[in-house]
């Protein structure tokens, strides 16, 4: 059995970069990832590519109500949210 067989997980930022290293990385290992990101497009695409156990879910991480409705999305999706990983930011340079 796999270290996170049966596992829930949202990753924000999952569709490109560190985001998406950390949802292959969680996929390999059994669970069941929610690709979170502003660019709902960019997200499923990354969700198609990696497999039956990713999902595309659109999130704002400015925006408690994206972000309410992410996490429903999750538990509708799969009964349960057993790991978040904040990996999306914002920043001014």
């Amino acid at each position: 059995m796999k270290r996170l067989e049966g596992k829930s997980a949202l990753i924000t930022g999952a569709a490109q970069g560190i985001g998406r290293a950390y949802a292959e990385a969680y996929i390999r290992e059994g669970a069941t990832v929610a690709i979170a990101d502003i660019n709902l497009q960019r997200a499923t695409q990354t969700a198609t590519e990696l497999g039956a156990s990713a999902y595309a879910v659109k999130m704002d991480v400015t925006d408690q109500s994206s972000i309410d409705a992410a996490i429903a999305a999750v538990v509708a999706t799969t009964g349960k949210l057993d790991i978040l990983i904040n990996n999306a930011a914002l920043f001014d340079l």
